[in-house]
């Protein structure tokens, strides 16, 4: 049966406009599964409030000059983004690509540890949720059930590596991951990262999300923060192994640390090493030698151990 022309023209009207919600819909659907979680909810208002007042009195390090390249011709390095700075005189050393955005891996669990320390004492106990041990790669082995203070979980999260840790504390101290994940974005707002960015709390490759991105200095300067504000962090990153003993809420765990230290490099006191299949390899590397600290960073490399010992050379050798 034939619609008369009106009736024909409110139905071409009506499906018209239900084509274009549905493109909008998918659209925005689209624009934010790929933005960073920048809007928490009311659980983290108070927390933001707080940083806020503190922002305008917490002074935060920043090198003196930040150039894109420098002394790349004198040194090879084969990572796509590679950084070195004496901290102790506040000295560039190299830069190559040092303020490109890229995949950064695991070294977002730098500021997992430094929001975890910023909302709640080392003693608190967190619960482990069965969602929380689901993701593969780096674990520290946590069984869904227990409970291990902040304190053991930091040193599962900067020592292994541990993604289970990582998610074990966003979920207990944001309420939910995405909400914790949004105080990492606001903090490294405040801190005035303009180009690092997060989505999960731990740096896996995950589908339909861009992976966690920040270039070389704006990683010196969340690396410096975080070990200058909280010793206990800095303490972590240059221990060799630890064991925590079974208790009444947690099974034995015995870590040892993935970076390798002393064996990487002479006077090696930390960081952090990642990769995934988006990111490469990545590693920052701190080293302390004759009374100077130089803090180095790799991002996309194949062979992170042989180029940080290359850069750690020319910066304390050359330099």
């Amino acid at each position: 049966m034939k619609l008369p022309p009106r009736r024909s023209l409110i139905v071409i009207i009506i499906f018209i406009f239900l084509c274009s919600s549905l493109f909008a819909v998918l659209f925005i659907r689209h624009k934010n599964i790929n933005a960073p979680v920048i809007s928490p909810l009311p659980q983290g208002s108070k927390v933001l409030a707080s940083w806020q007042e503190k922002n305008t009195k917490e002074k935060i390090w920043r090198p003196q000059e930040t150039p894109d390249h420098l002394n790349d011709k004198e040194l090879i390095i084969n990572a796509q983004s590679a950084l070195s700075i004496d901290l102790t005189n506040n000295h560039i050393l190299f830069a190559k690509n040092a303020n490109q955005p890229l995949a950064i891996a695991s070294l977002t669990k730098i500021m997992t540890a430094l929001v975890a320390q910023e909302l709640t004492p080392l003693s608190s106990e967190l619960s482990v949720s069965q969602e929380a041990t689901k993701d593969g790669e780096a674990s520290m082995g946590l069984i869904p059930g227990e409970k291990l203070t902040l304190e053991e979980l930091l040193y599962g999260l900067m020592m292994v590596s541990g993604n289970d840790a990582a998610n074990v504390i966003a979920e207990d101290l944001g309420g939910r991951q995405q909400v914790f994940v949004a105080l990492m974005n606001e903090k490294a707002r405040l801190m005035g990262l303009d180009k690092t960015h997060f989505y999960n709390p731990h740096g896996l490759d995950e589908d339909s999300v861009p992976p966690n991105q920040s270039t070389a200095y704006e990683l010196a300067i969340l690396t410096r923060h975080t070990l200058d504000k909280f010793p206990k962090i800095a303490a972590i990153v240059k221990t060799h192994e630890i064991t925590f003993s079974k208790n009444k809420y947690h099974q034995e765990y015995h870590l040892i640390n993935v970076l390798g230290l002393e064996e990487t490099y002479p006077g090696m006191i930390g960081v952090k090493p990642g990769n995934t299949p988006k990111a490469g390899y990545c590693l920052i590397g701190l080293a302390e030698n004759e009374g100077r600290k130089v803090l180095a960073i790799l991002l996309n490399t194949q062979n992170p151990k042989e180029e940080i010992r290359k850069l750690f050379d020319f910066s304390f050798v050359v330099h």
